[in-house]
């Protein structure tokens, strides 16, 4: 059985044979609670339930019936607690509270949908997704629903419609669901093609998810034929949504890749490659007269786009400067640059909660990606590091809701839990 990591599995198989570790904190029963926590990948989220106003899609369903398990299983007394754990917990408090403040009880109860989208997945994948079986099932798990949504985007292509949209749809009609009649530019057909949204909510979010996999799969097996062969299947995928942001993920995903391959030799790689960036973005900052306008027109296949985006960026930063601690809630402004085409998270969040809960949510990010003091990373570790980098750069010009929303907990969720391992490693030795 083959792990992207020796060091991992040392780990591993030195805390089992000394019974150290967090060996009697996994029970094998939960082994069902990772595809269930996958599971919104291959299931649409227009397959929902209405109960009491709340939608609640099988993800939604999922997450309500493990979140207590896993606050439970992390606070074992042979567990051990990070720092992005309060982090985490603080974010969910901070949006309930923030969006409650800004518009009442209907808006926190909007508030706590998202919070439980987003830090319940993170609580529970640090929670089961742990040692190495852990892992090694949320990666053949990633792998094989990934190749199931490639497989309908070739559909969505082929045949020029949404097939699972489309069916989902029939079967059960959301009122509120976005419809496409096939003559949008921006979602619905890109020189001349059907652009591909397999199970997703829009073809960005397909785009990008397909660059996120590949980020994942590059890093968790030692065969290079079938390291080559899932990265060429999922840039393939993402290539079918014509998403600006899902190319901007794969440019991301294999620099880093090969950065990391060509200076493997060199220890002090990492920390070169994040100053590099800091230095990056101080000259663009310095050259330019408008750095994001700069940073959005290239960050796009078309620069139309770009410029709308940057139209959008200029309504919604207006917005959101008029409160900009507690944000203005779930409430609708009346302008459609606000109500519907958001088009990117770090917005959306300073719209609805505050600029306070958009910082909490970086840092929550980068404290998930702490290195262990005196060890170097595993593979798979800057697997996970590369795709919580794709969430936070395509951010600038993406909205991530539904799964997507809930998979970027998910990956900050392994990626703490990683980190985790690893320090129960150093302190069994």
């Amino acid at each position: 059985m083959s792990y992207p990591s020796d060091a991992f599995l040392a780990g591993h198989a030195r805390m089992r044979a000394t019974g150290a570790g967090v060996r009697s904190t996994f029970p094998q029963h939960i082994s069902w609670a990772v595809p269930l926590l996958l599971m919104g990948i291959v299931l649409p989220s227009g397959l929902q339930v209405l109960i009491a106003g709340a939608k609640l899609t099988p993800t939604r369903i999922a997450l309500i019936l493990l979140l207590m398990p896993a606050l439970a299983q992390l606070l074992q007394p042979t567990r051990r607690l990070l720092l992005s754990d309060g982090l985490a917990g603080t974010l969910a408090l901070a949006m309930v509270g923030a969006a409650a403040y800004a518009a009442g009880p209907q808006s926190a109860f909007s508030a706590v949908a998202e919070a439980l989208d987003f830090v319940g997945a993170y609580f529970v994948a640090r929670a089961f997704v742990l040692e190495p079986p852990a892992v090694q099932q949320f990666i053949r798990l990633v792998k094989a629903f990934t190749a199931i949504a490639i497989c309908v985007a070739v559909a969505d292509v082929l045949t020029g419609h949404w097939v699972v949209r489309e069916m989902v749809a029939t079967l059960m009609p959301q009122p509120d669901a976005i419809v496409d009649d096939g003559t949008s530019s921006a979602d619905g057909v890109r020189a001349g093609l059907r652009r591909a949204i397999a199970t997703f909510d829009h073809p960005i979010l397909y785009g990008v998810f397909c660059s996120l996999a590949a980020a994942i799969v590059l890093f968790s097996t030692t065969s290079p034929i079938e390291r080559l062969s899932w990265a060429c299947l999922c840039f393939f995928g993402g290539f079918l949504s014509l998403s600006s942001a899902a190319v901007m993920g794969m440019v991301l995903v294999t620099s880093s890749y090969a950065y990391d391959r060509l200076l493997c030799r060199i220890p002090w790689r990492w920390h070169l490659l994040w100053a590099g960036a800091g230095m990056f973005l101080v000259a663009v900052t310095s050259v330019t007269n408008n750095p994001l306008s700069w940073l959005l027109s290239h960050a796009t296949l078309e620069p139309q786009t770009g410029f709308y985006r940057l139209m959008i960026w200029d309504a919604v930063s207006a917005q959101v400067w008029q409160s900009p601690l507690t944000g203005a809630g779930f409430v609708t402004f009346g302008y459609y640059l606000l109500d519907r085409t958001v088009d990117s998270v770090w917005l959306v969040t300073s719209l609805h909660y505050g600029v306070p809960v958009t910082i909490l949510l970086i840092v929550l990010n980068l404290a998930a990606m702490l290195p262990v003091p005196g060890l170097r990373s595993t593979e798979i570790q800057r697997g996970f590091t590369i795709a919580c980098m794709v969430f936070l750069f395509t951010g600038l010009t993406v909205h991530f809701w539904n799964y997507m929303w809930t998979f970027w907990g998910v990956c900050i969720g392994v990626r703490a839990s990683l980190r985790e391992w690893q320090m129960l490693g150093v302190q069994d030795e």
